[in-house]
């Protein structure tokens, strides 16, 4: 969630992860440079330091939810903007890019690699028992995003968003499609059933950014998720000690 301090206003980009967001960072950071702030990158290798010890809250500054943003700025925002996914989409993306490089201890590499189903069930009980889990990758973007925000959706593409920067800032960005800087595409993973738990766990976000609902029927709790609410526990308390 970087600011972008210019002598008239102040930007805040709300990065919702996996819509895109270290892209948007980049191209901010290659246009005004050193004017950009509330960046780390490298979190995962200071998370594994025991960087949290001291974080609050604990996660990395690009992922603040908003209510957290307000007590770090200096001033409340003139200007705010934010990219949004549908958020099925959004979990998938995240599920491959955690097999690819995601986690980098053995364990994590494991969890990475259960079938989509479990992790799916595994990895929202733990963020119901500690909400900042995996650096807030599990958050609704609601949480990030304030009613007062720009929105653009990521399946238009990046490439509106360097378009509205320039419009903004009164000062020209490239004309070239904005890259994907950390693509995740693949094949689709996540079966009906699923869905329907997403839309559960993220209604708020389908409602307020109008994404239609998976059409699915109504889901039971099951033997996978009461087993995945015991397995929480344990992977929160590896979590939040930097072995995940």
């Amino acid at each position: 969630m970087p600011s972008l301090t210019l002598p008239d206003r102040l930007i805040w980009f709300a990065h919702c992860p996996k819509t895109g967001g270290t892209s948007v960072e980049q191209l901010m950071v290659s246009r005004w440079g050193n004017a950009v702030d509330h960046l780390h990158w490298g979190w995962d290798l200071w998370w594994r330091r025991g960087g949290w010890r001291m974080a609050d809250p604990p996660n990395s500054p690009q992922h603040l939810i908003w209510q957290d943003a307000v007590k770090q700025l200096p001033q409340m925002p003139d200007v705010v903007f934010a990219v949004v996914r549908d958020p099925v989409a959004r979990m998938e993306s995240e599920y491959r890019w955690q097999r690819r490089h995601r986690r980098g201890t053995r364990l994590g590499r494991v969890l990475a690699h259960l079938p989509f189903g479990i992790w799916l069930r595994l990895m929202l009980a733990v963020v119901r028992i500690n909400p900042y889990a995996f650096d807030n990758h599990f958050r609704p973007q609601s949480d990030f995003v304030p009613e007062n925000a720009t929105v653009f959706r990521l399946e238009a593409g990046l490439s509106p968003i360097a378009a509205w920067l320039s419009e903004v800032t009164g000062e020209p960005m490239p004309d070239a499609a904005m890259p994907h800087a950390i693509p995740s595409g693949g094949e689709k993973v996540c079966s009906l059933e699923n869905a329907d738990l997403i839309a559960e766990a993220f209604a708020e976000d389908y409602d307020r950014f109008r994404y239609p609902r998976p059409k699915v029927p109504g889901r039971a709790a099951g033997l996978g998720d009461r087993i995945a609410e015991w397995a929480a526990v344990v992977v929160a308390w590896l979590e939040r000690h930097g072995r995940l």
